[in-house]
C-alpha cells in the first residue's frame, strides 16, 4: 500500500520540540517502508507563532547539530522527490538553513521549489539547481543565510513574494549584466503592501537587464510607484496576461517596456491624488488602446481619479471598478459610452439627482411598453451607495431604471437598500432579466424576508 504513495505532508506544530518531532515522523516512516519510492512531492511546515518563536529558536539552536542527520535520512525515505515545499523558516534563521540543506541535498532532481529562501537566479556555470523549472521564493528574516543558484536557462514558472526594497538583499550575488530567461512562461512578483518601495530610480541603476522573451503571464502586486525589475525587463511584444497593483508610476513604466498586445490585461491603480491626472488619462488610454488589448480588460480606480465617460469610451474596458463619487447621471452615462463592459462596480454612488427623472411606464405598471436596453452586455452590477445614504429608504430609481435595461444581468450587488422591497421590483419584472440568479445586500436595518423561486440570494 505504502509503495504506491505519491505525496507526503509533513506538518510539524510541536514547536518547543521540533527534533523530537523529526525522529518520530522518520521513524514510523521507516517502520512501514524503508523506502517510499513513488514518492514525487514532500510538504514539510513547521507552524511558529508569535508566543512560541523565541523558545523554539533556542530549542532547534540547542539542538542544532542534531538537525542535520535529517537530512539524508529524509533523502534516504524519500529518494525520488522532485516537487518539494518549505515552509515556516522565516521564523527560524536555524530551521531556515536545514531548509537549504534539505533542498540542496535534491537539486540536481528538482523540478518545483517553494520555499522561505533567498536564492539566485544566474547563468552558468554558477548554478545548482539544474532541473528546476518551477520556483517560489518568499523572502523572510534573514538576508545573510548562503544563497544557491537555479539555472534561468530552465526555469517556466516564477514567483517571488515580499521582495526586499534593497537591491542588495534581493540579488545578493548576481554579478552579471544581462540574465536570460528563454522558456520562463509566467512571473508573479510581490512586494510588501504597506511601503512605497522604490522610490529612488537611480539607486536600481545597477539592476541587470532580464530578457523574457516568451513570458507570457505577468503579476505585480504592490509594486508602489516605480518596479525595478519591470523598469529593467525586456518583455516580448505580444502577452497573454499582465495584472499590475500599483501607482501611478508603474503605469509610465509599463507603458514603456514594449508590449504591443496584451489578450488580457488587468489593473489596480492605487493613485496618489497629487499626480496629474492628465497623464493618468493619458496612460490609461495608452494601455488600454483597442489596438492593444485585444480580448479583456479590467481596470479599478479609487476615488482620487476623477474621469468622464469620454475618457474611456474608444477603450478595450470589459470590467470596471471606479470608486470617485458620481450622481445617477454619471452612473447611466458610463454604463452607456462603454459599449463593452461585462462587469461595473460603482463604489461611491451619491444621493439620486432631485433633478434626474429616471420613471418608467413600467414602473407605474404599463409594463407592454418596450424599454430599450444598454448596448453594453454586462452581466454583473454593483452599485454601493456612500454614507449619505439610509437603507431604509425605498429603492433608489436608479436601481430599477438599470434592471430593466440590462437583460443580460446574472448578477445584482447593492448596499444602503432594502432588500424586501428591491426583492419585489426583481419579481415583479422578472421577464426583462431572464438570466438574473444571484443578488447580493447590505442587510443592515432590514427585515427577515424569503425570495421566491431565486438562486444565490
Amino acid at each position: 500500500m505504502f509503495d504506491q504513495v505519491k505525496t507526503v505532508h509533513i506538518t510539524i506544530q510541536a514547536n518547543y520540540y521540533s527534533v523530537t518531532s523529526l525522529h518520530l515522523i522518520c521513524s514510523e516512516m521507516e517502520k512501514c517502508l524503508k523506502q517510499w519510492p513513488n514518492v514525487i512531492e514532500l510538504n514539510l511546515c513547521f507552524g511558529f507563532n508569535y508566543f512560541s518563536r523565541l523558545r523554539a529558536d533556542r530549542n532547534i539552536n540547542r539542538y542544532q547539530a542534531s538537525m542535520q542527520p535529517y537530512v539524508k535520512t529524509i533523502g534516504e525515505l524519500l529518494p525520488r522527490v522532485s516537487k518539494l515545499v518549505l515552509q515556516g523558516a522565516t521564523q527560524c534563521e536555524v530551521l531556515d538553513e536545514w531548509f537549504g540543506d534539505l533542498a540542496l541535498h535534491y537539486s540536481n532532481q528538482l523540478r518545483y521549489l517553494d520555499r522561505d529562501y533567498c536564492i539566485v537566479i544566474d547563468t552558468p556555470p554558477l548554478q545548482t539547481f539544474n532541473m528546476l523549472t518551477n520556483l517560489n521564493v518568499t523572502f523572510g528574516e534573514f538576508a545573510n543565510y548562503s544563497t544557491a543558484c537555479a539555472a534561468a536557462s530552465q526555469l517556466q514558472h516564477l514567483r517571488i513574494y515580499n521582495i526586499p526594497c534593497s537591491v542588495d538583499e534581493s540579488l545578493p550575488a548576481v554579478k552579471t549584466t544581462t540574465i536570460v530567461f528563454p522558456e520562463l512562461r509566467y512571473l508573479l512578483l510581490e512586494y510588501p503592501r504597506a511601503s512605497n518601495v522604490f522610490a529612488n530610480i537611480k539607486a536600481h541603476a545597477s539592476l541587470p537587464k532580464l530578457k523574457l522573451p516568451c513570458l507570457e503571464t505577468l503579476h505585480i502586486l504592490f509594486g508602489g510607484n516605480y518596479c525595478p525589475v519591470l523598469a529593467c525587463a525586456v518583455l516580448p511584444t505580444s502577452m497573454k496576461s499582465i495584472n499590475i497593483i500599483g501607482q501611478y508610476g508603474i503605469l509610465s513604466v509599463l507603458d514603456k517596456c514594449g508590449v504591443q498586445r496584451v489578450e488580457k490585461l488587468m489593473m489596480t491603480a492605487l493613485l496618489n491624488p497629487t499626480n496629474n491626472a492628465s497623464d493618468t488619462k493619458n496612460l490609461i488610454k495608452s494601455l488600454y488602446d483597442c489596438n492593444r488589448v485585444t480580448r479583456y480588460g479590467c481596470l479599478r480606480l479609487d476615488k482620487t481619479l476623477t474621469l468622464k465617460p469620454e475618457d474611456l469610451e474608444t477603450l478595450t474596458i470589459t470590467h470596471l471598478q471606479i470608486g470617485m463619487e458620481m450622481d445617477s447621471a454619471m452612473v447611466i452615462a458610463f454604463i452607456t459610452k462603454l459599449s463593452r463592459l461585462v462587469d461595473i462596480k460603482f463604489t461611491n454612488v451619491s444621493m439620486e439627482d432631485p433633478v434626474l427623472n429616471l420613471a418608467d411606464p413600467e414602473i407605474n405598471g404599463d409594463i407592454g411598453k418596450t424599454v430599450v436596453p444598454f448596448a453594453a452586455p454586462i452581466n454583473s452590477l454593483s452599485v454601493n451607495y456612500n454614507n449619505n445614504r439610509d437603507s431604509t429608504q425605498p429603492v433608489p430609481e436608479l436601481i430599477t431604471y438599470l434592471l430593466l435595461r440590462l437583460p443580460m444581468l446574472r448578477y445584482l450587488t447593492a448596499n444602503k437598500v432594502s432588500a424586501e422591497d428591491i426583492t419585489k421590483h426583481v419579481e415583479q419584472f422578472e421577464p426583462h432579466f431572464p438570466h438574473l440568479s444571484h443578488i447580493s445586500f447590505d442587510l443592515e436595518e432590514c427585515p427577515p424576508f424569503i425570495v421566491k423561486g431565486r438562486k444565490g440570494v
